[in-house]
């Protein structure tokens, strides 16, 4: 017999328009990928499912909104409305402006470095993160961070 719950798959909205826009997935495995034009593509997640999910979009004098962030997909629950993710996700971990999204980018690259794989943190690891890009004034310059969770 089918489980109900293997239906309900969470959607992100992927688009791209040179220097105005670019809304991307940074990390993650959909399920499945549909071309919905030119510059938009609807990307499809199981639930249960980790993802990193950017935003920008860019003004009249560069960058107006840059946001990234890490979800987990759920069929059941309260989700978190989040601007692209459709119906909604676990919100795990936020950036927004550049500084602090540049600065999670170098985080992410030091979980690399360590061999690492984003998609399988464990959620409490994107919250500590996330609060100590939130409230710390500075990182190392390698964006390797002598206080983030190694367990």
């Amino acid at each position: 017999m089918r489980d109900p719950e293997e239906g309900r798959l969470t959607a992100v909205i992927l688009q791209y328009r040179k220097n105005r826009l670019n809304h991307r997935l940074v990390f993650g495995t959909a399920r499945f990928i549909v071309r919905r034009g030119w510059r938009r593509r609807l990307a499809a997640f199981a639930p249960d499912a980790t993802f990193g999910y950017e935003r920008w979009q860019a003004g009249e004098h560069g960058t107006r909104d840059w946001r990234l962030f890490v979800c987990r997909t759920s069929s059941q629950g309260s989700l978190t409305k989040i601007p692209g993710v459709l119906p909604g996700a676990v919100l795990l971990f936020e950036a927004r402006g550049k500084t602090k999204v540049k600065r999670a980018f170098a985080a992410f690259d030091a979980i690399r470095r360590e061999g690492e794989s984003l998609e399988d943190l464990a959620p409490h690891r994107w919250r500590a993160l996330h609060n100590a890009l939130q409230t710390r004034q500075s990182t190392s310059s390698d964006g390797i961070d002598p206080l983030w969770p190694r367990a």
